[in-house]
């Protein structure tokens, strides 16, 4: 696949050295080793709309903390849905948020075509490298069902994910 902006794009968000936070980088390198076009973003909100503007689709992964079981998948189509606001893409060093980012895309007419955001419900977000448990094992999961999907930007990749929301296995 191209990562030229007529394609699609694969966006993993967080910081590798703040455990499951860095579960969006852990995603897209694999994902990228793979061959889809996958890049990660550590710095803030708004570099995202650099990343994603006139793309045809965008799929962002992000470490969440609202609340849901480790492991559990997310997933927004509808950024408008306050579910999405609430997700708790809070354990950020950014200033500007993911949501935030989207906001401000919105406002400056700089979102992608389709925008889909995957979160991933994490444990742990103190200092370090490793990700917990429930969230390599829902990171393999997705990892799995992007790569293996005929167009991971379609909607049939999110009818694959839907069994995978529920949590670990």
């Amino acid at each position: 696949m191209s990562s030229a902006p007529d394609s699609g794009i694969i966006i993993g968000v967080g910081h590798s050295e703040r455990r499951d936070d860095g579960v969006g980088p852990y995603v897209a390198g694999a994902l990228k080793r793979r061959g889809l076009p996958a890049v990660t973003h550590e710095g803030d909100g708004s570099g995202l709309l650099d990343l994603w503007e006139a793309r045809p689709a965008c799929i962002v992964i992000d470490a969440i903390s609202g609340g849901e079981a480790p492991g559990r998948l997310p997933v927004f189509t509808d950024l408008d849905d306050p579910a999405f606001r609430r997700a708790g893409f809070v354990h950020s060093t950014h200033r500007l948020g993911l949501p935030e980012a989207v906001a401000l895309g919105r406002t400056l007419g700089r979102l992608p075509r389709r925008l889909v955001v995957i979160g991933i419900a994490g444990a742990n977000f103190g200092f370090g490298s490793a990700l917990s448990p429930p969230v390599v094992a829902a990171a393999e999961r997705l990892i799995d069902a992007l790569a293996g999907a005929e167009d991971p930007f379609g909607d049939a990749v999110l009818a694959a994910l839907d069994p995978m929301r529920q949590g670990p296995a």
